[in-house]
């Protein structure tokens, strides 16, 4: 399978994967099933809902296989809990209940029995954006890079259940801030940075009597940085709690990675290089390189640019090493030439990805997506 983003997509693919939206109508909307043929009408349904792409199949990359990060439905029942506890936290003039906190508990363990069960921790972001509500996804999506870094730390299921719970409700404070300073598109104002800046602190307040006070105190600090730059109350280093220092990454790799209203996300390269440069600055060197280990650079199944301006398909990560994937040539006509191994081919060494290649006319993007679309025609 090739993963296409929706610029790309023609009619005559044939989806490789379900097409499924989480909403806030219906938390788990099957779009569109595998096997699907598309037409102009279901690409045009892809882009209405803001999806990114969808996986196709292709005889020249049918030995990818590219399996969901979660479960389908434990997404989903997620994503209902968090919004029936955000709607009621609305409802009630910003009360927290016993039964949220459970309702979140039970989400958490099943998060950690499903993480724990997989053979590869290979965190892959094409699987976490199909979403129509950036809130309730970025909660999730912290929670569960949170889960999967501390299980690379060998943390234990107490700590881990901790953790989960603090990325389930690490921006819960953000409900006691304005709306229109929530979703303003342009630059925030000083003061307006300022009103922000208590989201942390408001949280704490909302839950200290619900949750435990590691718990608290990692809400609290995810937004502090190694430097003391951070934000509410500038700590350093050691004076920052071990679950905010995971938290503080896991946060900002997957804001940078979404679109929101003032801005597009980055490629997961761009914001990983980014991360990488603040370590030992803002975020935990020690945490960073297990962080590291979890996330995909560039997803298996997706198009690259290399420095010698070839286009490839990603066909292997490496935990080691997540910028020198094993890769598979494609030819200016479009056609598919051999598997390079970029960690490991001597003969490859001067070869360095340089983009996500979906926008070069004359590297072999159009000939393989009409070759795509003649082999499904054909079939």
């Amino acid at each position: 399978m090739l993963y296409i983003t929706r610029k790309h997509l023609r009619p005559g693919m044939i989806l490789a994967r379900d097409i499924t939206l989480y909403n806030l109508s219906n938390f788990n909307t099957l779009l569109l099933t595998k096997g699907q043929i598309l037409n102009n009408t279901y690409i045009k349904r892809i882009a209405y809902h803001n999806i990114e792409g969808a996986y196709v199949e292709s005889e020249a990359f049918a030995d990818i296989d590219v399996e969901p990060y979660i479960d389908d439905k434990l997404t989903s029942d997620s994503l209902s809990q968090i919004n029936d506890i955000y709607f009621e936290f609305r409802m009630s003039s910003g009360k927290i209940t016993t039964n949220n906190i459970k309702k979140l508990s039970s989400i958490v363990d099943g998060l950690i029995t499903e993480l724990l069960d997989k053979d590869d921790l290979s965190y892959n972001v094409v699987d976490f954006k199909n979403y129509d509500t950036y809130t309730f996804q970025h909660c999730l999506n912290v929670a569960i890079l949170s889960i999967s870094t501390g299980i690379s730390l060998k943390l234990s299921e107490r700590q881990l259940h901790d953790l989960g719970m603090a990325g389930l409700l690490h921006d819960i404070g953000k409900m006691t801030i304005p709306v229109e300073i929530l979703n303003k598109p342009g630059k925030l104002t000083d003061e307006e940075y300022e009103i922000m800046k208590t989201h942390p602190i408001s949280a704490a307040e909302l839950l200290k009597n619900y949750v435990s006070n590691d718990i608290i105190r990692a809400i609290e600090g995810h937004h502090e940085k190694l430097d003391g730059t951070g934000y509410p109350y500038g700590r350093k280093a050691d004076n920052i709690h071990y679950y905010s220092k995971i938290l503080a990454i896991c946060d900002v790799y997957d804001a940078l990675t979404s679109d929101r209203s003032y801005r597009t996300a980055a490629f997961p390269s761009e914001v990983i290089e980014y991360i990488m440069g603040c370590g030992d600055t803002h975020f935990d060197h020690e945490i960073l390189s297990h962080f590291i280990k979890i996330i995909v650079a560039y997803p298996v199944g997706t198009f690259v640019k290399l420095s010698n301006d070839r286009l490839a398909v990603v066909v292997k990560n490496y935990t080691e090493n997540i910028m020198r994937p094993i890769i598979r040539i494609i030819n200016p006509d479009g056609t598919v030439g051999d598997d390079i191994d970029l960690l490991f081919d001597n003969d490859y060494m001067n070869i360095t990805i340089t983009d996500m290649g979906y926008d070069y006319e004359n590297c072999g993007l159009s000939g393989v997506l009409k070759s795509i679309y003649e082999v499904s025609v054909g079939n």
